[in-house]
């Protein structure tokens, strides 16, 4: 059974990006214990007993929003550190 997780997590992200979080808030960002916990069933299923078209998909959308938070955390520390961000 599939947790409308993707709507939750990119509903998630987008109310904690409008918050204008500090560079230090944008590099602590965690998401919500609920859907971390059904990130981490949906990784454990993949391993133990493989995923549903539906549940891969999910999946592959869920981190295609982890990479992009990865890679603005990224970018908070280097302009933390001074440094020019450009990747």
């Amino acid at each position: 059974m599939a947790v409308d997780t993707q709507q939750s997590i990119f509903s998630e992200v987008a109310d904690f990006l409008v918050s204008q979080p500090t560079l230090e808030e944008m590099i602590a960002y965690r998401v919500s214990s609920p859907i971390q916990q059904h990130i981490d069933q949906l990784l454990e299923k993949n391993r133990e007993e493989g995923l549903t078209p539906e549940e891969r998909l999910e999946l592959e959308k869920i981190l295609a929003v982890s990479h992009l938070m990865s890679l603005a955390k990224a970018k908070a520390r280097l302009k933390l550190a001074g440094e020019v961000v450009s990747f």
